[in-house]
């Protein structure tokens, strides 16, 4: 999809039409937050149960032994993953983030359906274009929605008054403020006992089916069965950024609420976290940084949702 859409721009006119999409994006989405939440939008909200995260600090990412330690690992166990990606864990580092909610589980089908039915929007497409709710082992009710891009999952928080969780407020969610390695601790995990990864089921499972996974606060499926798509631009050097406290750089004091997210950009990856069903346990680690294009879609990224809603710059 992204290549044929690439495809019949000419590179003299590449940056007026991209930035005529994204106008376009941009003012949808605000006329959509400035109109009353729809009753088909109350509904599916109240079919959300959510977690509140309090303010505080807590330690992101990973010291440079821990990159390592992790890369070594996934080496031993044959996982096509390289350096770098280890690399754009570091440093470790402290973030200060405000109250926030966050959905105790995975985005359904049946709430997704709810919300196509009620604006029209595109049903959920695999990698190649193909429907993934024909096929019966992606589109059962309580199965994570998958097949939607980046543009899909923002949209529909939006639609209940909220948003994608930035990167800090997913791994806060998935660590804790004791830094953990996954979101149950720091043993590593276990098929069908902490989390459904490794083609064990070869399938999403439906939410909630591992409570032995689930985070110290209470929030399920936060390591495997689908990836969740954050807000965030994907910067492999995003970490290494100084804080600034009054305008003056201040390595020592934690980053406030950081979003990597400019505008809604069509050019730039966006973070995805928590890896799948179909990935080794390499990519379940909390800690662990991956990106998606955001025009794309698969079967094995859905997402969650936050509030309140972050604000995007148009």
């Amino acid at each position: 999809m992204k290549q044929a859409f690439f495809a019949q721009l000419g590179n003299e006119n590449l940056l007026y039409k991209t930035t005529i999409f994204i106008f376009t994006l941009a003012t949808c989405g605000a006329l959509a937050a400035d109109v009353t939440m729809s009753t088909a939008a109350q509904k599916v909200l109240a079919t959300i149960e959510w977690v509140a995260i309090p303010e505080g600090t807590f330690l992101m990412g990973s010291t440079s032994e821990e990159a390592e330690a992790a890369y070594t690992d996934a080496k031993l166990r044959s996982s096509l993953l390289e350096r770098h990606t280890f690399e754009a864990e570091v440093p470790q580092h402290r973030v200060y983030l405000t109250a926030y909610q966050i959905s105790r589980y995975e985005i359904t089908n049946a709430q997704y359906r709810a919300f196509i039915e009620a604006t029209d929007r595109p049903i959920p497409r695999g990698h190649n274009g193909e429907g993934t709710w024909t096929d019966e082992t992606l589109n059962a009710d309580a199965q994570p929605v998958v097949g939607v891009t980046w543009f899909d999952a923002q949209a529909f928080a939006e639609w209940i008054g909220g948003s994608l969780p930035t990167e800090a407020q997913w791994e806060r969610a998935a660590r804790g403020t004791e830094a953990r390695t996954y979101p149950w601790g720091n043993e590593p995990p276990k098929a069908r006992h902490h989390a459904n990864f490794a083609r064990r089921y070869n399938r999403p499972m439906p939410v909630g089916q591992f409570p032995k996974g689930t985070s110290s606060d209470g929030i399920a499926d936060l390591a495997g069965n689908v990836w969740e798509w954050c807000l965030d631009e994907y910067n492999p050097t995003f970490y290494q950024i100084p804080s600034q406290v009054g305008g003056v750089s201040n390595r020592a004091s934690a980053k406030q609420n950081p979003l990597n997210l400019r505008f809604r950009d069509v050019l730039r990856a966006r973070v995805i976290r928590g890896g799948a069903w179909d990935g080794g346990r390499a990519f379940l680690r909390s800690g662990l940084r991956f990106k998606f294009y955001p025009l794309d879609s698969t079967h094995t990224i859905g997402f969650r949702v936050v509030r309140p809603r972050q604000e995007i710059k148009p």
